[in-house]
């Protein structure tokens, strides 16, 4: 497979190759042993042939084979090992930079959010600050207002009970009060 093909594929797909290699290498491992097996029964054979040279000539062919097909399992699997370990890394070091690009964008978040939520909260201090002295200053008015009217009412109370004092004074029926 070309390197390529193996950057493009997913994590997923990477490891179904490599359970596929595994499950190869098993039947590899069984055939090995299927061919040990062949070997022994052909060996017996061969004793009960008792032809060494037969035997040998057909041992050859059999081990011949047999590591044949072992180099060329092996070499596949290195091959497919190799790809793998460097999709891998590839993959990793995408993973790290890309988390490191998120990490980055979320710290200049947070920053642009909190410079924000500051310029707002000197803001609303601010107008609370200029609402608070602008109710002062109306209570103080308020408060003033409160004042003239209370003095305005009891001048007049004042008046009033006292125009009403003269009028019962100039009545027989209230005693004058000089005397």
């Amino acid at each position: 497979m070309a390197d390529r093909e193996l950057r493009r594929m997913h994590r997923a797909e990477l490891i179904e190759i490599i359970y596929a290699l595994k499950q190869s290498e098993d039947q590899f491992k069984a055939q090995n042993a299927a061919l040990t097996a062949q070997l022994q029964d052909r060996q017996l054979r061969l004793e009960n042939a008792g032809s060494i040279a037969q035997a040998a000539l057909e041992l050859n062919n059999v081990f011949a084979a047999a590591q044949a097909a072992a180099d060329d399992y092996l070499h596949s699997v290195q091959a497919s090992l190799a790809d793998t370990n460097a999709t891998a890394a590839n993959t990793l070091s995408q993973a790290r930079s890309e988390a490191k690009r998120i990490l980055e964008q979320a710290q200049a978040d947070a920053d642009s959010l909190k410079a924000q939520t500051q310029q707002e909260c000197e803001t609303m201090t601010a107008a609370a600050a200029q609402k608070c002295t602008q109710t002062e200053a109306d209570c103080a008015a308020m408060v003033a207002r409160a004042e003239q009217e209370v003095q305005q009412r009891w001048q007049a109370f004042d008046r009033k009970a006292n125009e009403l004092l003269d009028q019962y004074r100039s009545t027989d029926i209230l005693p004058s009060e000089e005397t």
